[in-house]
């Protein structure tokens, strides 16, 4: 072997030992970094015996601010005929509270990424609506509307069993019962539009206040009806056993909305 071919292999062999030593300095200070983080986190949340305690807590807090992850499963715990002690379990304390003309108490709890209203009866959760915010996306696979439920038309799914209509100046919205979805043995599904993220625009005042009117006066709706759900686009959806008019008081107005949320 030349002189020059073992100048060569040297040099080769110096600069792979720099690149391991510059890599191994880089992974030991990023570790520097971590620790230290968490040391100061675990001395404030309790002290350094607490390490992994304050692990937990840096990676929910992660996840909650984040991910969809915490939203997703806190909705996975409420359903239809599950105990109302659950709901608080869940979220803490109601935020709003009210009754229906017939007496049942809706609860109302808020959410990083959606509001929920929830009517019990005998200690059990009989139907309630998920109002999601600006960007957040539930599971809505089990709905009689599926997965796209939030991002389609309401005429995309036609197993329509009643309706309910509302336009004035405290609330109006329109809600829909379907008779199709997973659970659709035991509940019903229900999907709906109200103006509880932002007023309604012209064509949607116009086409609820038509319907809400041929309602009231005893018109053939059918046509308004194909109209408004070729038209709008559900932003709430929820599951009753109740049927619709026990949830038409749980419906959020833009009011509440922005009392509950603070905005």
């Amino acid at each position: 072997m030349s002189v020059v071919e073992v100048n060569e292999q040297k040099e080769a062999l110096a600069l792979e030992t720099a690149q391991q030593r510059n890599l191994k300095d880089r992974v030991r200070e990023k570790w520097a970094k971590t620790i230290a983080f968490v040391s100061i986190i675990a001395i404030a949340l309790g002290g350094l015996n607490d390490t992994m305690d304050a692990i937990d807590k840096v990676y929910n807090l992660t996840l909650s601010q984040f991910t969809d992850i915490p939203s997703h499963n806190n909705l996975a715990r409420i359903y239809i005929r599950a105990s109302e002690d659950v709901l608080e379990e869940t979220f803490g304390a109601p935020v709003y509270i009210k009754k229906t003309m017939a007496g049942d108490v809706i609860k109302y709890y808020d959410d990083r990424r959606f509001v929920l209203s929830a009517v019990t009866r005998d200690g059990a959760i009989s139907a309630f609506l998920v109002f999601p915010k600006t960007d957040y996306k539930p599971n809505t696979i089990e709905h009689a509307g599926g997965d796209g439920l939030l991002e389609t038309v309401f005429s995309t799914n036609e197993s329509v069993s009643d309706i309910r209509v509302n336009f004035s100046r405290s609330v109006s919205y329109y809600i829909e019962e379907n008779t199709t979805g997973t659970f659709s043995n035991l509940y019903s599904s229900v999907a709906g539009y109200s103006e509880f993220l932002e007023p309604l625009d012209e064509q949607k005042q116009r086409l609820l206040s038509e319907l809400s009117d041929g309602l009231m006066l005893g018109d053939d709706i059918t046509e308004m009806v194909v109209s408004l759900r070729n038209a709008v686009t559900p932003n709430f959806y929820g599951y009753s056993n109740q049927g619709l008019e026990v949830l038409e008081s749980a419906i959020l107005t833009l009011t509440e909305y922005r009392l509950i949320t603070k905005q």
